[in-house]
């Protein structure tokens, strides 16, 4: 059974050596620490954003924002049709042949593919923009919101598609340069200009769009240089190309297609049945929770390619490692943050504005169920890299329709509570599922004692909190975070890193340039 295996993998970790290569471990701590730094800039700054667009708009404008936000979010992740995920697993095992060649007909057909579909979504949101705004959500102003959106989406996808293709060469420069850092500074500096000159609500969105146009470019370029193409190799195309790609990203693209409505569906449903002043505190609450999200993120930016490379080369135990040694790095950041979310609620929401707060409790179930997500380590990247797109086809279908179905059931009832419910029973059932998938087709799980301590370290960080909020301004909270994280490490510390730990932590400490 999977609990039998799990206490033979943790008894057999105790007697055996690390057998995870420390190669392997140096990519993901190096590459993941880069990505998850430039990411907490990068969406801190988004985050920043947020509160600033909150503020400067008021609830009703800000809810229009929000809901033309999840409507762009959710078509520019449909019209990608896999090609993100496929570009990363299908370059990656192309290098290892080192079939260059390959490399470029696969890169110029996921080029082909996701303009075609992008352009089609846009025009498609634009001629529907004045039906989904008087007759769906009946909210006036929509229209315009999403007619901009739409101007956005061909080169959102494309920028997409070209910084997963780069992923594939083992390298996170270009992601972090581009999606953390260019697009979040210049979307601020542009809306913040336009916002000054009195352009409102219209002004914000003219800068999202010029900033993913400008992201596309630099993310052509980047590939061209990276892959040593040249723009005319992109219509490089064979058969056999065509029919091993499209046989990988169809299954997935419809998963994909409940896998990007269903997560989003209680933004759209409350959207219907509620205010816009009610969708903008949702998505602050959304938005806040998701930071915890992050990290699993940045990580799998550099697990991906390792685990396809594994799974090319037929090396189970470096697939099993890798899955665990994930699940382990992110639940220990995780549930730390998780700690001050859930002690700081009230405060973090109140950034937002007064009328914001009504959202803390939104906040807590949310980032709980994302918590619950980050020690699966990245079970459904192990399906894709293995190539299992039907299988994860098939489960987020199923999924995907139980989300849409609490959605339906629960927000007209509940409202905002629904949706968090309905959303945080979603991504636990997904994340067991595909836990036990993996189980089931590969034999590998990934808990180990070792979360064990991150856990045990949060409990000591909450008790430690909790004995000395009280007693703290708000204007130390700052200062207070800065020692929460020192308390943190310092129990974590106490019992104790293990040969991975340590090999990770010093890469990180060579990449942050404390250790020579």
């Amino acid at each position: 059974s999977l609990m039998k295996s799990i206490f033979l993998t943790n008894t057999q970790a105790k007697e055996q050596p690390v057998r995870l290569e420390s190669h392997d471990l140096h990519k993901m701590a190096m590459g993941g620490t880069a990505v998850l730094i430039a990411s907490i800039l990068g969406n801190g700054l988004n985050y920043a954003f947020g509160i600033f667009l909150a503020r400067q708009l008021g609830p009703h404008e800000f809810g229009l924002y929000a809901l033309g936000l999840t409507i762009f979010n959710t078509l520019g992740l449909l019209v990608l049709f896999g090609m993100d995920t496929g570009a990363v697993k299908f370059v990656s095992e192309q290098l290892e042949s080192e079939d260059h060649g390959k490399v470029i007909r696969t890169l110029g057909l996921i080029t082909l593919i996701t303009i075609a579909c992008s352009t089609i979504a846009a025009f498609g949101l634009a001629l529907l923009s004045n039906q989904l705004s008087s007759s769906l959500y009946k909210k006036p102003g929509l229209d315009h919101v999403l007619i901009l959106f739409a101007i956005a989406i061909p080169f959102s996808a494309v920028s997409k598609v070209f910084l997963s293709a780069l992923q594939a060469f083992q390298t996170v420069r270009y992601t972090i340069l581009i999606k953390y850092l260019w697009e979040p500074v210049g979307k601020i500096l542009i809306a913040a200009a336009l916002l000054w000159w009195g352009f409102g609500l219209h002004g914000v969105l003219v800068a999202i769009v010029g900033t993913l146009i400008f992201s596309a470019i630099c993310s052509l370029f980047a590939l061209l240089r990276l892959a040593h193409m040249r723009p005319s190799e992109f219509f490089s195309l064979d058969r056999s190309n065509v029919r091993s790609l499209l046989s990988f990203s169809l299954p997935l693209t419809v998963a994909t297609l409940f896998g990007v409505l269903a997560p989003r569906s209680d933004i759209l449903i409350l959207g219907y049945c509620a205010s816009s002043q009610e969708v903008g505190v949702y998505l602050a609450a959304f938005q806040t929770s998701a930071m915890l999200a992050l990290v699993m993120g940045a990580l799998e930016a550099s697990v991906a390619p390792i685990m396809s490379r594994a799974w090319a080369q037929q090396d189970s135990t470096r697939l099993e490692h890798t899955y665990q040694t994930a699940s382990r790095m992110t639940l220990s950041l995780t549930a730390p943050l998780y700690v001050l979310l859930l002690l700081f609620a009230d405060d973090l929401m109140h950034l937002f504005g007064d009328e914001f707060v009504v959202g803390a409790e939104i906040l807590i179930i949310l980032a709980a169920a994302q918590v619950f997500n980050s020690a699966a380590g990245s079970a459904n990247i192990v399906l894709l890299m293995s190539g299992l797109s039907r299988l994860v086809m098939v489960n987020t279908i199923v999924l995907g329709l139980s989300l849409v179905a609490m959605s339906v059931l629960l927000i007209p009832r509940w409202g905002m509570m629904g949706a968090a419910s309905g959303a945080a029973i979603g991504l636990v059932m997904m994340t067991i599922t595909r836990v036990v998938q993996v189980w089931r087709v590969h034999h590998i799980q990934p808990y180990t004692w070792g979360l064990a301590k991150p856990l045990l370290a949060s409990t000591g960080l909450a008790c430690f909190l909790l004995a000395v909020k009280s007693h703290i301004q708000p204007v130390y909270y700052p200062m207070l975070a800065v020692v929460a994280a020192l308390t943190y490490l310092g129990i974590l510390a106490t019992l104790g890193f293990n040969e991975e730990d340590k090999v990770a932590f010093k890469s990180v400490l060579k990449k942050l340039g404390l250790l020579g």
